[in-house]
């Protein structure tokens, strides 16, 4: 029989005399003898580790591990039976040089593993004292009952025996009572030396908020967060082999069912993460993409996310094929590319190709409307921003739309368009987009490029930021830097601090920037006359009407016009066409000589 956990420096007799431990036997009526209590207690003493024993219901040991003195690693038993039971194994284990009391640890470990019993042998020097014992409630599902201290040498265990079997019958009654609706997780991050300071705090620190909202959007219950110090990433486990080991144990203490990292992590990193934790390990991307799965509506945001899932987990899937039935559905898993992960690659890659195809396809169609657009001449203008920080709101609120606007992350994926009315008639279309987050995936930016294409070709921008956000300088700095990559970034923009009346300080927000601030509230309907304003200026005022006359032999300028700005009549005498159209100042400019008159 082997000997688990921790052996590493044993003696081979001390080997031995663990080997012993399985041929131990205790009868059906009792869940210990004291020959066992005395022999685990001799040899935890001994070696100064804590000893962990499984046994069956038949009195059969089935397993013997060793801790060491900080921690016991009460892992997870095999031949489990049904989820709707226990599994009808019980565990004794030693606190050496400690009190019998049973720890966090060992109670989480009962209720995790769904154990008969869980019990703990307090150890002075090679000599047990009192045991303390835990069983669950046969009362209320998921809660348990303690009990002790006893000795080694008890001989009645009728009662706890009676517990066990009722609590089993009312989990067998009431399973769905043990069913969570949030996955519980653990967030994780790193600060290094390269981390920065924003307005005294730290970046990581920040990420880390974020990282809770979005587990949270994502549906998932925060039990934990652990920032960890390094100088560098650990380039096999991220944050170091010492620290999984704690998370480790945490994860156990809080009976987490994922550790969410808040940086993305590589393939190999993550096969090792989930090997050594034994749970579920997802990074910051795919827990975006995973509420991306969620809010997608359109036919185009569905093929958007499905091509992001897929080319994220391609790398991996070797890792999460060996995990995927252990996982199951949930945080990470969800949405168009969960089927495809138990696929082989070359089926993903021709998917890929396919979906890539599609959005082709939607390219050319949104190429189609853009030319319709410029043909009548319709200034567009986007709204973009962080995520959260109003977008759609000032959509519907501008234009009387009802696009879905809600206080969550990603609450918008859809690229949504509406028109506007502005002073002396002009009309203009005001397109809502995507919100951008700090550390923003790549394979999502390029997988989005199609929606957020409207940015490119819009004739100006409004920045949306949450002025009572203490970082909205820093919100508006990541937004800038997604704007150079996508190539927006020296369009006309305004930026538009919104949710002025939610702060509380009187004066307002001073932000340092070369642009034009408007402070607005989208909810209230304030300060948009002053956004509509800066919008008339930046994109109606520009343009203005003129009357040109063009002969006969210059044919190629009228379509020229046609296509360069909004041609608003045309009339033809026995040399000339006499047009009358609206321009902008640089094809105005391109035309002069035809021009006749100008408003």
């Amino acid at each position: 029989m082997d000997i688990n956990g921790s052996t590493e420096g044993l003696k081979n007799s001390v080997i031995e005399a663990l080997e012993s431990i399985y041929n131990l036997e205790i009868p059906q009526e009792k869940l210990w003898t004291e020959e066992l209590i005395n022999v685990i207690s001799s040899i935890s003493g001994a070696i100064n580790r804590e000893i962990a024993v499984y046994i069956d219901r038949k009195g059969r040991i089935t397993d013997v591990s060793v801790g060491d003195f900080r921690t016991v690693d009460l892992t997870e038993v095999e031949g489990r039976r049904s989820k709707t039971r226990l599994t009808g194994v019980r565990c004794i284990h030693t606190h050496p040089n400690a009190s019998g009391m049973l720890s966090a640890v060992d109670v989480s470990s009962l209720k995790l593993l769904r154990l008969d019993m869980i019990a703990a042998v307090g150890v002075n020097g090679q000599t047990p004292e009192e045991i303390y014992v835990a069983v669950p409630s046969p009362v209320a599902v998921g809660d348990i009952e303690l009990f002790g201290p006893y000795s080694a040498d008890k001989e009645d265990f009728e009662a706890l025996i009676e517990y066990i079997k009722e609590a089993d019958e009312l989990l067998k009654e009431h399973t769905e009572n043990l069913q969570n609706v949030d996955e519980r997780a653990i967030l994780v991050g790193i600060k290094t030396q390269e981390t920065r300071n924003i307005l005294g705090v730290s970046e990581a620190d920040i990420s880390m908020i974020e990282l809770k909202e979005l587990a949270q959007a994502a549906g998932a219950l925060v039990v934990s967060t652990i920032i960890q110090n390094r100088e560098s990433r650990d380039s096999s486990f991220f944050i170091g082999k010492g620290k999984v080991e704690e998370i480790k144990l945490l994860a156990q203490t809080t009976e987490a069912d994922m550790i969410i990292f808040d940086e993305e992590i590589s393939p190999s990193q993550q096969r090792n993460l989930e090997e050594a934790l034994g749970i579920k390990v997802l990074d910051r991307t795919g827990l975006i993409l995973d509420i991306f799965a969620q809010r997608a509506r359109s036919r185009e945001g569905k093929i958007q996310v499905e091509l992001a899932q897929l080319e994220y987990n391609l790398p991996r899937l070797q890792g999460l094929g060996l995990v995927l039935s252990r996982l199951g559905g949930g945080i990470g898993t969800r949405g168009p590319g969960e089927t495809k992960l138990e696929t082989d690659k070359r089926h993903i890659r021709r998917k890929i190709s396919f979906l890539k195809t599609q959005l082709k396809e939607i390219k050319k169609q949104r190429g189609i409307l853009r030319v319709e657009r410029k043909k009548n001449r319709i200034p567009v203008v986007s709204l973009v921003g962080y995520t959260n920080s109003g977008k759609s709101t000032l959509l519907n609120t501008l234009c009387g739309s009802d696009v879905y606007a809600e206080n969550q992350l990603f609450a918008t994926l859809d690229t949504t368009t509406r028109q506007l009315m502005l002073d002396d008639n002009n009309t203009i279309l005001v397109t809502d987009t995507v919100g951008f987050i700090r550390k923003l995936p790549h394979n999502l930016l390029d997988a989005f490029k199609s929606t957020l294409e409207e940015v490119l070709y819009a004739d100006a921008l409004v920045i949306v930021a949450d002025s009572s956000d203490p970082y909205v300088e820093d919100h508006i700095r990541i937004v800038d830097n997604i704007l150079e990559e996508l190539g927006a970034g020296q369009k006309p923009s305004i930026i538009a601090l919104n949710k002025i009346d939610k702060n509380k300080d009187a004066e307002g927000v001073r932000i340092t920037s070369d642009l034009p601030v408007v402070e607005i509230s989208a909810k209230k309907g304030l300060g948009l006359d002053e956004l509509k304003g800066h919008l008339q200026e930046m994109l109606c005022e520009a343009r203005s009407k003129v009357r040109l006359s063009i002969p006969f032999s210059e044919g190629s300028v009228l379509p020229w016009l046609y296509e360069n700005g909004k041609v608003l009549s045309v009339e033809y005498d026995e040399n000339f066409s006499i047009v009358e159209a609206e321009l902008s100042k640089e094809a105005a400019t391109r035309v002069e000589k035809y021009i006749t008159t100008k408003d």
